[in-house]
């Protein structure tokens, strides 16, 4: 019976131009986004390897000059550009991109844009979870929002149920038929999505890849259930279709633009840090205490001979300020971070959000992105300070006295630059990114099933006279 009903369902929204117009709109724009990302990657690319071929031929420069200007110069290590960027940009284009660092300290992040214009940055790129979150989450509501208060219009629904059929299995085949439908043509524009890359020769499947099409696809069926269920909701919550339409319309604006749009209030509300200048502040006072209290004669530059006492003085100042600058700057990052992870809590209540952050475990993208780069060049910082310090044990010419700003008190001597360790991006493994998605996918399960239960309950009490 429930197979015979979704059968009804699915040939009833065949037929009807609703489906027609759904189908081609979503099929030209999964095209018409893809040929935008196959350009635009394209340029970006290009760009980053002359950023990165730059960058070496300057490291490379400082390492013929001596050891302790390479390991003093401050190097900014600049995100490449996604190769899956289709899939989901990830908003990385708001998200910080360039890290500075030196062998003593990872200094601080940014967002570096290169050479693009920056008015264009506000410009939302047609991926394909852009796509989904904003169009199919909309074309699944089309088809769910006259599902009951429709056919009770046309007295359609009395009839079915005056049959022996349950309303479960009525609701029921109704709910699978437009997530089936809607899901259906989500695929039929990430195949023809996938035609378009391989003719470009812009992809090459490989198992990573082919693991984050198959995660993306399982997230599109769960976000489509989920925004089925809002949709079948808004036609029990009503009698009348007209009704219904205009609550599943608030369900949309609600969810996909007013609650993750006003996290920046909620964050600013409930989960307040110091601005900016505040910090600023903190660290101008910081370094003016430590180098007011400087031993008489640490400043002074008279003298560069290396083993003048005053270079060693200098040093110890240079390291201590600097060291709590970073505490500073340190305490605040940490700050934000937590700000933005107890933010995300709050727009759970969102399918769109749920869906959004999912995607940043299937493509290894966005907040997941950062955290695991920020992490890992801390940890290479670290080896990179131990590199430098062993060169300079063994540089007898050297006093030894490091200081995180001058090359005047350790080794001088050049080094073989095809020797030195440089950060590269490790990309993640499955494991980090399952554990990242893990709390969200259990919220969106939970999320789908809640609101089957209330739909279902309102609609075993719903009157089809």
């Amino acid at each position: 019976m429930l197979g015979i009903l979704i059968k009804r369902e699915i040939l009833h929204h065949l037929y009807g131009l609703r489906f027609q117009i759904a189908a081609v709109l979503i099929a030209l724009t999964f095209i018409t986004g893809t040929v935008a990302f196959i350009r635009s990657h394209a340029s970006k690319s290009v760009e980053y390897t002359r950023y990165t071929k730059e960058l070496r031929d300057v490291l490379r420069e400082k390492a013929e000059t001596n050891a302790t200007q390479l390991a003093i110069h401050e190097t900014g290590y600049q995100l490449k550009p996604r190769d899956n960027g289709y899939i989901s940009d990830c908003k990385e284009k708001y998200l910080p991109n360039r890290f500075l660092y030196t062998a003593f300290h990872v200094l601080e992040f940014s967002q570096h844009r290169g050479s693009v214009n920056p008015f264009l940055n506000h410009f939302q790129e047609l991926n394909w979870s852009f796509i989904t979150a904003i169009l199919v989450s909309f074309v699944v509501l089309l088809f769910t929002f006259d599902a009951v208060s429709g056919e009770k219009e046309t007295h359609t629904l009395a009839i079915q149920l005056s049959n022996s059929v349950s309303r479960s299995i009525v609701l029921l085949g109704k709910y699978l038929s437009a997530v089936w439908l809607t899901f259906t043509m989500t695929i039929v524009g990430v195949l023809l999505s996938l035609l378009v890359l391989v003719l470009s020769q812009q992809i090459h499947f490989t198992g990573t890849l082919l693991l984050e099409i198959g995660g993306y696809v399982l997230l599109v069926l769960l976000f489509i259930s989920s925004m089925a269920g809002f949709g079948l909701l808004a036609s029990v919550l009503t009698q009348r279709s007209n009704l219904s339409l205009l609550l599943a319309i608030t369900f949309w604006l609600a969810f996909m633009i007013v609650i993750p749009n006003t996290a920046i209030f909620w964050a600013n509300q409930f989960f307040p840090i110091e601005h900016e200048d505040v910090i600023a502040s903190k660290v101008e006072t910081t370094w003016q205490d430590i180098a007011f209290n400087a031993r008489p004669g640490t400043w002074d530059r008279q003298y560069q001979r290396p083993f003048f006492p005053h270079h060693e003085w200098r040093g110890q100042t240079q390291t201590a300020m600097w060291s709590a600058i970073m505490d500073v700057a340190n305490d605040w990052y940490l700050d934000m971070f937590h700000q933005l992870e107890n933010t995300r809590k709050f727009t759970l209540v969102s399918p769109f959000s749920l869906f959004e952050y999912m995607n940043e475990g299937i493509v290894g993208g966005g907040y997941l992105r950062f955290q695991n780069v920020w992490k890992d060049l801390h940890e290479y910082q670290a080896q990179f300070f131990n590199f430098f310090q062993e060169l300079d044990a063994r540089d007898p010419d050297s006093p030894h006295w490091f200081n995180p700003r001058e090359d005047l008190s350790t080794t001088r001597k050049p080094v073989d630059f095809e020797s030195v360790p440089l950060f590269q991006e490790d990309p993640l493994t499955l494991a980090e990114r399952l554990l990242f998605m893990r709390t969200y996918l259990v919220v969106m399960i939970l999320y789908i099933g809640l609101i089957f239960c209330l739909t279902f309950f309102l609609f075993l009490r719903y009157d089809v006279r």
